[in-house]
C-alpha cells in the first residue's frame, strides 16, 4: 500500500492558488512537492570528513561585508529595506514596519562571523514578524523575545505549526484561529495563504527545503517564502529553498516582482547543499524566471555554514549576474535601500 497523505491548510485565510488542497502531510510531517529531504546523520558525516578543496582558502580568508551602521529607524520615510546579515531585513512597506528572521547575535554551536549592524533596540513600532522557518539561524528565540519585549503589538506571520512552538516560548501571544480579535497577534499559514491588512497583502508560498530544532521534530512545522505586495510595490523573499518549479509560479501567480531578495550562500558542497540551498548561479535563474526587476542576495556572510569561504558566494553572485545582464543590489550591512516602483 501506498503512503496515506493528508492535507493541511488555515481554513481562515484566503488561498490565492486554485484547486490548491493545502500542504502535503505524510505520517504527521510536512513534506515538499518534489524532493524529500533525505540528509541522515551518514551524508552530514560524509560531507564533515570529505576533503574542502577551499579549506586553505577559508582558513586564510578575513573577510566581513561592508558595514553601514545603523542607528535608528525612525527617519526612514517611504518603502525601503535594510540586510541585517544572513537572513535578517528590516523592511518599511505600505506604511508597515517588518522583521525577517531576525539574529541579532550568535546561534547554537555557531558564532557570528560579522557585526549585527545596529543595536537592537532601535526596532520598535514593528508590525510584523516574519518567519520562513524553525532552523537556528532563522528562528532564535533571544532575538524573538527582545523584539517582543519592545514591541508587544507587533504580529507574528508564519508557516503552520511555526506560530504553536513560539507561542509555548511567549504564553502572551494569542492565536489567530480562536477568532478576529482585535489584539490577534499570531497567523499560521500553509503555502499559497494570504493575509491582508491595509494597503498590504502577504503571501507564505513554498520553499524547497525541511523543518527541525531537535531529533525528534523533524518536518512539524511548515517551512516557506513570503511575496509581500502594497499597490505600489511587490517583494519575494524566498527564505531558505533549494532550486524547484516553485520560482516558474511567482509571475503567473503575481507578475513579475519589483524585488527578488533570494539566498546565494551555504551551496557547497553541491551534492550536499543542493537540495536545500540554491547557489549563486540558481539564485540568479529563479529571478529570471520569476522575471524580478531587482534581486537582492542573503544567507551569505554571517555564519560558516558550509564548505565555501564567507566571501565566494557575493563575488560569484555579482559576477555571474554581470554575465547575465541581471540588476542586482548587494547592499551593506545596516544600509538603507530605497525600494521603488519601475
Amino acid at each position: 500500500m501506498g503512503e496515506r497523505i493528508t492535507f493541511r491548510r488555515n481554513e481562515g485565510l484566503i488561498t490565492v492558488k486554485p484547486y490548491w488542497r493545502g500542504n502535503p502531510v505524510v505520517k504527521g510531517r510536512f513534506v515538499n512537492r518534489q524532493h524529500r529531504s533525505k540528509q541522515g546523520i551518514g551524508n552530514v558525516l560524509k560531507w564533515r570528513f570529505s576533503p574542502n578543496p577551499q579549506r586553505k582558502e577559508k582558513r586564510n580568508e578575513n573577510w566581513e561585508p561592508q558595514l553601514f551602521p545603523l542607528h535608528s529607524i525612525q527617519g526612514i520615510s517611504g518603502d525601503a529595506l535594510a540586510w541585517l546579515g544572513h537572513n535578517s531585513f528590516f523592511m518599511q512597506l505600505g506604511g508597515k514596519r517588518i522583521m525577517f528572521d531576525p539574529v541579532f547575535g550568535n546561534i547554537p554551536f555557531v558564532r557570528r562571523k560579522s557585526k549585527f549592524p545596529a543595536d537592537p533596540d532601535i526596532f520598535k513600532e514593528i508590525d510584523y514578524l516574519l518567519i520562513s522557518h524553525d532552523h537556528f539561524d532563522h528562528l532564535d528565540k533571544q532575538s524573538i523575545a527582545r523584539l517582543l519585549k519592545n514591541n508587544p503589538q507587533m504580529k507574528l506571520f508564519c508557516g503552520l505549526g511555526t506560530g504553536e512552538l513560539i507561542q509555548g516560548w511567549f504564553p502572551e501571544m494569542k492565536d489567530l484561529i480562536r477568532g478576529w480579535l482585535p489584539d490577534i497577534q499570531v497567523i499560521e499559514a500553509g503555502w499559497y495563504q494570504r493575509w491582508e491588512e491595509g494597503r498590504l497583502k502577504i503571501t507564505f508560498l513554498p520553499a524547497q527545503h525541511w523543518s527541525k530544532r531537535s531529533l525528534n521534530d523533524g518536518g512539524l512545522r511548515l517551512w516557506g517564502a513570503f511575496m509581500l505586495q502594497t499597490d505600489d510595490l511587490s517583494v519575494y523573499y524566498g527564505g531558505d529553498t533549494g532550486y524547484s518549479s516553485h520560482f516558474t509560479e511567482i509571475e503567473e501567480l503575481f507578475g513579475a516582482p519589483d524585488y527578488a531578495l533570494l539566498g546565494i550562500g551555504a551551496y557547497k558542497p553541491r551534492w550536499f547543499m543542493q537540495a536545500n540551498h540554491i547557489s549563486p548561479y540558481d539564485s540568479l535563474t529563479a529571478a529570471s524566471q520569476m522575471k524580478a526587476r531587482i534581486t537582492i542576495p542573503m544567507h551569505y556572510g554571517t555564519f560558516d555554514l558550509s564548505d565555501e569561504p564567507l566571501s565566494d558566494p557575493p563575488a560569484v553572485f555579482a559576477e555571474e549576474a554581470g554575465k547575465r545582464n541581471i540588476q542586482v543590489k548587494i547592499p551593506a550591512l545596516g544600509e538603507i535601500v530605497k525600494l521603488r516602483k519601475r
